[in-house]
């Protein structure tokens, strides 16, 4: 008997909501890391402090960085807390994913309220498109996991290998935006190049973990959907990362070594 290259996740679900969304959600994440790539950036951070005067919002399409970030993260946050009402009979594998979601969430929260140190503004158009975008892709990996129930397990269980995955993905990412925010000292706005960890290989550490905690809640989601989420969003983190690389680049020159890759160390 052929064994399918699928086996070790679930079944497609017969929901044409969650199939177009696991299609429109990879798509598009790629085509966003293409165009971060080919450097039309999402205006936040240093991409927003970076732009010409004439390519800069009026006051009233801005938005202070520390809001922004919030509005990215709070309705994600919310909407994984709310799963635990709106689903509140499921195994302890939707139990899982809906916590580690939870989990990741709440701690983008709390390092933008006391770890990130914040100078400037962003477009209020990204801040929304991108927290939009986050909350929708959060209810759908629910979801999805709820449509779940019933099915049997995969052939390979991968959930515990996933919670090692995201754990490790948790802890480098806070330990590399705890190295960020120790850049500036206090009333300082200038961006420095980052040391320590693995900014002495790739300038965008941060990145990389978070790919590796959402492989890991892939891994234990073991949906089609969460794994294109996973997919989509190393693309987008790849294509972030190189725009970010050539930034410090044209900032500072000489100063940047050339040999610190983007996000995989020794590769790109």
């Amino acid at each position: 008997m052929a064994i399918s290259p699928f086996f070790f996740l679930f079944p497609s679900p017969s929901s044409l909501f969650v199939t177009a969304m696991s299609i429109l959600n990879l798509v598009s994440l790629i085509i966003a890391g293409y165009m971060e790539m080919n450097g039309k950036n999402k205006q936040y951070a240093k991409f927003f402090d970076s732009a010409t005067s004439s390519h800069k919002p009026k006051d009233h399409h801005k938005l202070a960085s520390r809001n922004g970030m919030l509005l990215f993260y709070t309705p994600s946050f919310i909407v994984s807390l709310a799963s635990f009402a709106i689903f509140p009979f499921r195994d302890a594998r939707f139990l899982m994913v809906a916590r580690l979601l939870t989990l990741h969430f709440f701690k983008r929260i709390l390092e933008v309220l006391f770890v990130h140190k914040f100078s400037g503004f962003m477009m209020l158009n990204a801040a929304i498109t991108i927290g939009l975008s986050y909350a929708v892709s959060t209810a759908t990996m629910i979801y999805a996991q709820s449509l779940s129930q019933g099915f049997a397990e995969p052939s390979v269980d991968l959930k515990y290998v996933g919670v090692g995955m995201f754990l490790v993905g948790l802890s480098g990412n806070f330990y590399h935006h705890y190295l960020l925010s120790n850049l500036r000292k206090k009333g300082e706005r200038e961006y420095k190049i980052p040391k320590g960890g693995l900014f002495d290989v790739v300038i965008c550490p941060h990145y990389l973990f978070e790919i590796i905690g959402f492989i890991g809640v892939a891994c234990v989601s073991q949906t089609p959907f969460a794994f294109s989420f996973a997919l989509g969003t190393t693309f987008l983190l790849m294509g972030r990362s190189h725009a970010t690389r050539n930034w410090y680049i044209s900032k500072f020159g000489q100063e940047f070594h050339k040999d610190i890759k983007a996000i995989i160390p020794y590769l790109f």
